[in-house]
C-alpha cells in the first residue's frame, strides 16, 4: 500500500514529478519512459506514483497542462498591452516562438508519439482539448484590441491560423530551412491579413 503523504510532501513530491518526468519524457519519450525510473530518481516506491497519476501519459498529460497554461497566461498578457491594429504579427511571432520552443511539443512530436497519446486518451479527452482550445480563442478573440471602423477578431479564424502555425512548427524538420523561413513568412502575413485587414 502507498505511503501517505502530507500536504507538504504531496506538493513536494508533486513538483518533483512534473521536473524529473519531463526530464524522462524528453530523454525517452512518452511510449518508452518508465514509472519505475522516474520513482527512483524522486526517491519514492513505484505504488506511491499512483497517488499522483494513475498513468505516465496523466503525469504527461498534467505537464503540457501546466505549460500550456503558461503560454496562455503569456499570450492574454500580450494580447490586453497591445495597440489596435499591431497584434497580429507580433502574436504570431510570439506563439510561432513557443511552439519551437516548447519542450512538450517536441516530445510530442517524435515519430509516433502524438498517434500513441491520442490512442492513450481515448476521443473524450481529446474532444475535451478542442473544447478548451475553442474557449481560448473565444477570449481571446473577445480581449483582441480593435481599430475603430473594423470588426472583431473571429475566434474560428484565430484558431484556425494557430493551429496552422502549430502544423507548419511542427512539420518544419521535413522542410528544406529556406522554405520553411519563406513558408513561415507567407502564413505570417496571412495571419496578419485576416486578423486585421492587412495591417503590418
Amino acid at each position: 500500500m502507498p505511503k501517505a503523504f502530507d500536504a507538504i510532501e504531496r506538493a513536494a513530491i508533486s513538483a518533483a514529478l512534473a521536473k524529473v518526468g519531463l526530464r524522462h519524457f524528453e530523454r525517452h519519450g512518452v511510449r518508452a519512459a518508465r514509472i519505475e525510473d522516474i520513482c527512483r530518481d524522486i526517491g519514492i516506491a513505484k505504488g506511491s506514483f499512483y497517488a499522483f497519476h494513475p498513468s505516465k501519459e496523466a503525469l504527461f498529460m498534467a505537464i503540457a497542462a501546466e505549460r500550456e497554461a503558461l503560454h496562455r497566461r503569456d499570450m492574454f498578457a500580450f494580447i490586453a498591452a497591445a495597440e489596435p491594429g499591431r497584434v497580429a504579427a507580433r502574436f504570431f511571432d510570439l506563439v510561432l516562438a513557443k511552439i519551437e520552443g516548447d519542450p512538450v511539443l517536441n516530445i510530442v512530436l517524435r515519430s509516433g508519439e502524438l498517434a500513441y497519446l491520442l490512442r492513450k486518451l481515448g476521443p473524450t479527452q481529446v474532444a475535451a482539448g478542442f473544447a478548451d482550445d475553442r474557449a481560448f480563442a473565444v477570449e481571446a478573440a473577445r480581449l483582441w484590441p480593435v481599430c475603430p471602423g473594423t470588426t472583431a477578431v473571429d475566434p474560428d479564424d484565430l484558431l484556425g491560423l494557430m493551429t496552422l502555425t502549430l502544423t507548419l512548427a511542427t512539420q518544419g524538420h521535413l522542410m528544406a530551412p529556406e522554405l520553411y523561413a519563406s513558408t513561415t513568412r507567407l502564413l505570417r502575413d496571412l495571419f496578419v491579413a485576416r486578423l486585421e485587414g492587412g495591417r503590418p
